[in-house]
């Protein structure tokens, strides 16, 4: 059965209660690709005669996308650039397609691949997002978005019409930090005004989002909107941005 939120956060005897500040990742949490991503890749891969193992396809996602497992504080962070995020991509692609290619040649189409996939990418704005943020702001909350995003970040944001909803976007690619470090997560109190025990964080990653923010000091939320993570009990996890308003 879905378990819903925990309304008590554990909290040492005196700590300030009050919420005055509510940060949020971007991907998975306030929007999400459309096309899915395993869709989008089929399409592209469709497009250019790539032709695709479905029966190695989640595997090779797996595999690929422990290349966005988080870095350790002492990694060096490149510098942000359009190249930078492009090889990046082009690699992710690269070791996608060497586990679920038919023909290990097309291992070599790796780049017109993800360019083809950022082609048909679209994104959708979950149907609560808008309804929640205006809820927080009307108890007069400050709203903030921490993500470890690619650089185009307030582009997508004003795409969608969501940006004027934030007091400010933090996109790691423009910083020296990238969840889940501490230093991102107090660069956004900073930026609130607020102390990290007055701060919620909600993201979809109990490593990038929830870790990252209790060990800054904040208060943090897990939304797990697919049932992913049915054990997790670090924080309170919620289906649906809806349930924040009862934890704020």
């Amino acid at each position: 059965m879905r378990r819903t939120a925990r309304l008590e956060f554990e909290r040492p005897p005196n700590m300030d209660r009050t919420t005055r500040a509510v940060f949020f990742d971007a991907g998975y949490t306030l929007l999400c690709m459309e096309p899915d991503q395993k869709t989008n890749f089929l399409r592209s891969c469709a497009d250019l005669g790539v032709e695709i193992d479905h029966s190695r396809l989640r595997e090779a996602i797996k595999l690929a996308s422990e290349m966005l497992a988080p870095r350790t504080p002492a990694a060096q962070k490149q510098p942000y650039s359009l190249e930078a995020v492009d090889r990046f991509w082009t690699e992710y692609h690269r070791v996608l397609l060497s586990h679920c290619a038919v023909n290990p040649r097309d291992v070599e189409q790796a780049q017109a691949v993800y360019r083809r996939f950022v082609e048909l990418l679209r994104w959708r704005v979950y149907d609560e997002v808008r309804d929640v943020l205006a809820s927080l702001r009307a108890r007069g909350i400050a709203l903030g978005i921490i993500s470890n995003w690619t650089g185009d970040l307030e582009d997508v944001l004003r795409s969608v019409e969501l940006h004027h909803h934030f007091d400010f976007v933090l996109d790691s690619a423009h910083l020296s930090w990238e969840k889940p470090h501490p230093e991102i997560f107090l660069e956004a109190v900073r930026r609130a005004g607020v102390t990290p025990a007055q701060a919620l964080h909600v993201g979809d990653s109990p490593d990038h989002d929830v870790d990252g923010a209790l060990a800054a000091g904040l208060r943090a939320a897990l939304i797990d909107r697919d049932d992913n993570h049915p054990m997790f009990e670090r924080a309170p996890r919620v289906a649906s941005l809806h349930e924040l308003l009862e934890l704020v």
